[in-house]
């Protein structure tokens, strides 16, 4: 129960709660402008207690990481953006072994970095960062912490990314790659990558059709739920947010295509699932051998946007073909595409332009 009063800085809330160890504490925080404002706070910090977030200051970053993420984040994110804030807790556990939270400061915590670096791309590491940011925030709001040590940290990588081109196949190979799994429809891993070449669906949401999903009077796939064939949590589960429950369009091509698959390489199963005989490193390796060894599944489905981009299919209508959660997410993973775009567009305007120009001067 919460008690409130007024001091000279302002409201004051009091609250009791049993800690881990059995033992009673109390929690209190002041300098709150209005009651009503002292009262939110209080019920916040009430139900972060009754969920295991204490105000303990010997706990270790990966025990008050592993609470505030069960906390704030598995309630409100799909299995597979959870996963990353797991394999993030594998990583402090690594690195920070038993690091008191209290105990960490910007240099500490850079000398971490400078670790991970070494061996992480910059992504993972700005991924990394960003995670234990967002604890360190709620941290510093609970009053166990006073700085948010990763303020002034430097991100970056010895470990080369992939190079961008390697991401991609340039359109005419995404055609042929398209053609050429068209006439092998019959293999089961030949139709489950035409299919992804020819919708940009994730691996799981493609491993997930099912016969019902096929929608032939709307021409479109009615994705719902999807299917992992690989890591910790296999089988059926959400998508991996909102938006990405959709109805993805496909041709009539495709649609001939299935009809093919499922009288000469469907194998009948109790759900019914298209694609039963799947692993991420077999489609892998049978796409590298299409294409080259640094593409992978993923790829076709950044090509799929990149040749909607080049046909000037507008971004927000990209975003919802993708499942992506708006087109900001959409315009920041593809933005060297939309730049090329840009220059074109630029041009054309120049053109119009001069041509205007050019009529007006013939005019006078």
């Amino acid at each position: 129960m919460a008690y409130f009063r007024k001091r000279d800085n302002g409201w004051e809330y009091r609250i009791s709660y049993k800690a881990p160890d059995g033992s009673y504490k109390q929690k209190s925080k002041s300098g709150y402008r209005t009651k009503a404002e002292a009262v939110q706070a209080a019920s916040q910090a009430e139900i972060e207690l009754s969920n295991g977030i204490v105000e303990d200051k010997n706990i270790t970053l990966a025990e008050y990481f592993e609470k505030w993420m069960l906390v704030h984040k598995k309630p409100h994110v799909g299995p597979e953006t959870f996963g990353k804030y797991e394999y993030t807790l594998k990583l402090i556990t690594i690195y920070f072994h038993e690091t008191k939270l209290s105990k960490i400061n910007a240099t500490s915590y850079q000398n971490i970095i400078n670790e991970l670096a070494k061996c992480y791309v910059k992504d993972s590491v700005k991924r990394f960062n960003s995670h234990i940011r967002a604890a360190i925030k709620v941290a510093i709001h609970q009053g166990i912490l006073k700085k948010d040590f990763t303020e002034i940290v430097k991100i970056f990588s010895d470990v080369e990314s992939k190079k961008e081109e390697d991401k991609y196949l340039e359109l005419d190979e995404y055609e042929q790659v398209i053609t050429d799994y068209r006439k092998t429809i019959k293999y089961q891993s030949h139709f489950f990558l035409y299919t992804i070449g020819k919708t940009g669906l994730r691996f799981s949401e493609a491993a997930g059709i099912t016969e019902p999903i096929v929608d032939r009077e709307n021409m479109c796939l009615r994705i719902r739920r999807t299917y992992k064939v690989y890591g910790k949590k296999k089988g059926w589960g959400p998508t991996k947010n909102p938006q990405s429950e959709r109805d993805v369009p496909f041709d009539s091509e495709w649609l001939k295509a299935y009809d093919e698959y499922m009288k000469v390489g469907y194998i009948d199963n109790p759900d019914k699932r298209l694609f039963t005989k799947l692993t991420g490193t077999g489609e892998n390796k049978i796409l590298k051998k299409k294409t080259r060894q640094t593409f992978n599944v993923h790829g076709l489905r950044h090509t799929y946007v990149s040749w909607l981009i080049y046909h000037d299919v507008d971004v927000v209508t990209i975003a919802k073909l993708v499942g992506h959660k708006d087109a900001t997410e959409t315009l920041k993973t593809y933005s060297h595409l939309f730049k090329a775009k840009q220059e074109e567009s630029f041009d054309k305007v120049r053109n119009l332009m001069e041509k205007f120009g050019a009529d007006l001067g013939r005019e006078s």
